[in-house]
């Protein structure tokens, strides 16, 4: 049982495509979260109080967490090409004006909010 997905011409199982958008999701708010963690961690190990383990503590967290947001970009990326090249038009054609414009707002948003993200990850963890 293949899926038609329009006019990339390969048929894929619709559980492939599927888990494939869980994925692409999944990473992108595991990215989010993970930034934002590593925003919190940074202005929590700047408060007065913390002691020299505390900080080398939160330093090791920093940089844990500064590669698994290098990590998850890359996931979305991947699963990101994936959509992009097997996954035409599995709506059918009624939903295409909507959702190419929706879509092309989508990646503004999320490629500035990356970007933004990932300069500031990089900024952090080997400038920090």
């Amino acid at each position: 049982m293949m899926a038609d997905t329009g006019d990339s011409g390969i048929g894929l199982r619709p559980w492939l495509i599927l888990l494939n958008d869980f994925c692409h999701d999944l990473f992108t708010g595991l990215w989010f979260g993970s930034f934002i963690t590593m925003a919190v961690m940074r202005h929590k190990a700047g408060q007065p109080g913390l002691d020299a383990g505390q900080q080398a503590l939160m330093a090791e967290l920093v940089s844990l967490f500064s590669w698994l947001t290098i990590a998850m970009l890359g996931c979305i990326i991947a699963t990101g090409v994936f959509r992009f090249f097997y996954y035409r038009d599995w709506d059918g054609v009624h939903n295409r004006a909507v959702k190419k414009r929706l879509l092309i707002i989508k990646h503004a948003v999320l490629g500035t909010s990356f970007l933004v993200g990932t300069i500031l990850v990089a900024i952090w963890s080997w400038h920090g």
